[in-house]
């Protein structure tokens, strides 16, 4: 057994000794009563990105769905295809009936990072995977080479990173019974940007087109 595997293990036990001791109830209620969480969050498989740590949440309080470079696609009836995000998002909001939607996103990402070695030649990376699913951010490539085709790397990835946010924000209106809510008051959105160097959360402001610091 390796050390790493050793050590979730012993994590495990430190976990039962802080959650399920006779003075925490939490996960007893959690079994009795199901999750009720009022937030989804839609973010990025970084290890280095976990929601629960990052906002300080028990377990319970966060509906999180986690994929490469925290993309969400326009919404798409094929029924010939798989639709993970579109699954999580139909059962965060139309069964959970969550409150609110936060796509974050984040500082060196290493999606975004292949978007921009690749561009347009997504096609042609070996990570064919990785390559298709980064298409769906393909306009916050566009976007920033546009905009900053004669700026440096590290900028350039820093305004990806923060438009590919606001084109999830724009494609997760496309579903039908999310956008119904939105309109209804009843489900609010919203892009969050983590910087990994400082810990702080950058806010984006749809009405004044800006990024605002937490």
């Amino acid at each position: 057994m390796s050390q790493e595997i050793k050590q979730l293990i012993e994590g495990n036990k430190e976990f039962r000794k802080n959650f399920f001791s006779p003075k925490n109830t939490l996960f007893d209620e959690l079994v009795e009563h199901g999750q009720k969480p009022k937030t989804m969050i839609v973010s990025c498989s970084d290890s280095r990105v976990d929601p629960a740590i990052i906002f300080n949440c028990d377990p319970g309080e966060l509906f999180v769905v986690r994929n490469i470079a925290n993309l969400i696609p326009p919404c798409e009836m094929n029924d010939n295809t798989y639709h993970g995000v579109s699954a999580a998002l139909e059962f965060g909001v139309c069964i959970l009936k969550v409150q609110q939607i936060i796509i974050l996103g984040h500082t060196y990402c290493g999606g975004i990072k292949t978007l921009l070695e690749t561009g347009s030649n997504l096609h042609e990376n070996p990570h064919r995977f990785i390559a298709k699913w980064m298409e769906i951010a393909l306009p916050a490539y566009e976007k920033t080479m546009a905009k900053y085709d004669h700026a440096s790397f590290q900028e350039k990835s820093l305004m990806c990173e923060r438009y590919a946010l606001i084109n999830s924000l724009h494609n997760v209106q496309t579903f039908p019974w999310i956008k119904e809510r939105v309109s209804s008051g009843a489900l609010s959105l919203h892009a969050w940007y983590f910087d990994l160097a400082t810990g702080r959360i950058h806010r984006y402001n749809p009405e004044e087109e800006r990024w605002v610091f937490e």
